[in-house]
């Protein structure tokens, strides 16, 4: 058998992939034009150096006008050709051929001496394969628990290593999972065999992140992102935030904390949505809005002290359930997502003449607490959809795409425009500099010597300062992981505490260690990402929310002003009734 050796030609034809027009080479199939063009496309049979054969059925495509889906190894492509390679129908159809290769393969993963190069198990884990739907590839019974909105548990796949229930008593003080039962049937699970959602589990994720196996796992719900992407009556928006810029590029081989800004953001555009907004734009107006509300609760008397910030959802969800006689300390302000997510749909929507109910927003965040935070009462409708870092890094597998090697592009505006202190957010210690910059200027009308907050910099557990503004000394505190804050909580319950403004971000590190974030997510690591985001406040020319032109625009032309009657109504939660999904 003579190998397949073919060589490009050099007439060209011109042809749609994924609503984008490209011009290749005039012989090639459309694997090979979709290889030469950086959209990856997977197959099981091919070779380069071999004929195709089609035999796996793995690389179907859609293609415009055809009844049936065809192998992108075997069809030659054509002139004018319009070819879809991630639509529902053929990610569907792609996921029931892996399937059918699964059943017929024996399922001895440990054992095998190709476990760590198997691309039938690398295909599977990039299409979300659920294993379950096979009783010959799983054990009789099922130990499921999903009554999360954010993660599942399947104890079937445990091992037992107890690092779940480490992180939940001992770095979060919740204890929603612990070890139960006695000698050969221990296990972790939830105390009085109770569901997860009964407990006071505050969806932080740490757990997730933590756990070696697939006992544990984000609610996967990149399917629901596709069907809003084909369903063309949709206007489908996506948002990003910081601290996923700096880490996925971890998922595709590149170093953690790595600056991947233009590539996230044409990975989005390539995918198939309308719009990719930045949300720190939303983390600009949230500041705006929350360092307005500190100033008048320091300065002018006008609400509970000491303030506490609020963009944490976990943390918020632990001030419910553990501290709710200290809701009314927390700060008002919605999250940057929950904040952008309204401001799409309000602001964005009337400028554009588009009707809000056909807009889906899409968050894409670092953390699955947010899956929680937008089925709360008083942000629902602010977003549609959250999707965790790695399941995007899926959503750009399964579309093909190699994401190093995408070319970089800007987000759209307007709300894509963003200040350096939106990008430090996803920092421990973040959210209190980028407010205190705020705080700071508008009130007094001075600059501030020195931009930088190096006290609250750093990965140390509690950090602390002060600053004064007219005489007045604010004592600030910041801390991260939830076992760090109990104390303090106390103090203030006792009144006896000595702060006046605290911010508290549930995970280490903060959002750049948050539960959907890479694996693994060492200190080390957390360290370049924080390193990352710093990096980018640095960079920018307007380092203060204020500044940022786009939230000028947002309130010159809407909001009128922070606190304004309006920015009340869209912007604010009340506590007392929030938790409630």
């Amino acid at each position: 058998m003579v190998m397949y050796n073919k060589k490009p030609s050099e007439e060209k034809a011109k042809i749609n992939i994924n609503n984008y027009d490209y011009e290749v080479s005039k012989n090639l199939t459309i694997l090979e034009a979709c290889k030469s063009i950086g959209i990856h496309i997977p197959t099981l049979c091919n070779h380069d150096m071999l004929y195709p054969l089609g035999s796996c059925r793995l690389c179907i495509v859609e293609i415009e006008g055809a009844k049936k889906l065809f192998t992108a190894c075997t069809t030659p492509i054509t002139p004018g050709m319009k070819i879809l390679t991630h639509s529902k129908r053929v990610l569907d159809a792609r996921k029931t051929n892996i399937k059918l290769l699964i059943v017929n393969h024996k399922n001895k993963c440990l054992t095998c001496s190709e476990s760590s190069s198997c691309e039938l198990f690398k295909i599977a884990d990039g299409l979300e394969i659920d294993y379950d739907a096979y009783p010959e590839l799983t054990k009789e019974e099922n130990i499921k628990d999903d009554s999360s909105p954010c993660f599942t548990r399947n104890n079937d796949l445990c091992i037992h290593c107890g690092k779940c229930v480490e992180v939940c008593s001992e770095m979060q003080n919740v204890n929603a999972i612990g070890l139960i039962n006695r000698g050969k049937d221990v296990e972790p699970g939830c105390p009085f065999d109770m569901k997860i959602n009964d407990t006071k589990c505050i969806n932080c994720g740490q757990c997730v992140l933590h756990c070696p196996t697939g006992a544990l796992k984000e609610k996967i719900q990149v399917d629901t992102a596709w069907d809003y992407i084909n369903n063309r009556s949709l206007h489908v928006v996506v948002q990003t935030a910081p601290s996923v810029r700096v880490a996925i590029g971890e998922e595709f081989g590149m170093n953690p904390g790595e600056v991947t800004t233009g590539k996230l953001v044409a990975a989005l555009k390539r995918i198939g949505f309308d719009k990719v907004f930045d949300t720190q734009t939303g983390a600009d107006l949230t500041i705006m809005e929350e360092a307005t509300e500190a100033v008048e609760r320091l300065l002018e008397n006008k609400g509970k002290i000491p303030i506490m910030t609020s963009c944490c959802p976990a943390w918020v969800n632990y001030i419910y359930n553990f501290y709710p006689e200290l809701k009314d300390n927390l700060s008002s302000a919605k999250s940057p997502q929950t904040m952008l997510g309204r401001m799409i749909k309000e602001y964005y929507a009337r400028n554009k003449g588009i009707d809000k109910k056909n807009i889906r927003v899409v968050s894409i965040m670092p953390c699955i607490a947010k899956k929680d935070e937008i089925l709360k009462k008083g942000n629902k409708g602010d977003v549609d959809l959250v999707l965790t870092t790695r399941e995007l890094a899926d959503m750009i597998k399964q579309a093909g795409l190699e994401f190093r090697e995408l070319e970089d592009q800007e987000f759209d505006n307007p709300l894509g425009e963003s200040s350096g202190a939106g990008a430090i957010f996803g920092a421990t210690g973040g959210v209190m500099e980028a407010a205190l910059r705020t705080a700071y200027e508008l009130k007094t009308g001075k600059r501030l010597e020195k931009i930088e907050f190096e006290q609250i910099r750093g990965i140390d557990f509690v950090k602390e300062g002060s600053i004064e503004i007219f005489g007045n000394k604010i004592n600030f505190l910041v801390c991260h992981g939830i076992s760090n804050i109990a104390p303090f909580l106390d103090d203030i319950k006792n009144g006896i505490s000595k702060y006046h403004f605290i911010e508290v971000m549930a995970c280490p590190g903060g959002c750049i260690g948050g539960g959907g974030q890479p694996k693994p997510t060492t200190k080390e690591i957390i360290q370049k990402r924080m390193q990352g985001l710093y990096s980018i406040d640095a960079s920018k020319t307007i380092r203060r929310s204020y500044e940022n032109n786009a939230i000028k625009e947002l309130y010159e032309k809407f909001l009128q002003h922070p606190g304004s009657e309006i920015a009340e109504k869209l912007l604010h939660v009340n506590h007392q009734d929030n938790n409630i999904n």
